[in-house]
């Protein structure tokens, strides 16, 4: 379940990704990026910013780590765009494939190319399962 996303294209486009995360369809989300895209991220157990370029690295990137959620319910804490760039805080409660739960604040910041793919994806945890500050 999604709660508070706009009705814009930006928002179509974060509604997509949420329903291809929570579908387990790598292709879908692939296809949401450029082929030279970069996420960077904060979720690691170090703390220590994870660079993940193009297809390939994002595709083991999902399915490692993102991919390990048998549910997901976001909920818009934060919404800035413009056409070419989103920044956004969530709400976010989880289920692992293990069936833990937990939740937690997020943070996503995408840049778009031409193409209205994403070109650079920031994202990583404000505040963590724990309750602990990012």
């Amino acid at each position: 379940m999604k709660k508070n996303v706009p009705d814009s294209p930006l928002g179509k486009l974060y509604n997509e990704h949420i329903d291809f995360i929570i579908a387990h369809n790598v292709e879908g989300l692939l296809n949401q990026y450029a082929p030279d895209c970069v996420l960077i991220s904060s979720m690691t157990p170090d703390k220590q910013p994870l660079y993940v370029r193009g297809h390939k690295e994002l595709e083991e990137f999902f399915r490692s780590r993102i991919f390990t959620l048998k549910d997901l319910t976001t909920d818009i804490a934060f919404w800035a765009e413009l056409p070419n760039g989103l920044m956004m805080v969530e709400a976010i409660e989880f289920e692992g494939m293990d069936g833990s739960k937990g939740a937690c604040r997020f943070y996503d910041n995408w840049v778009l190319d031409e193409n209205g793919k994403i070109k650079i994806h920031f994202a990583g945890v404000v505040q963590y399962a724990d309750g602990s500050i990012a």
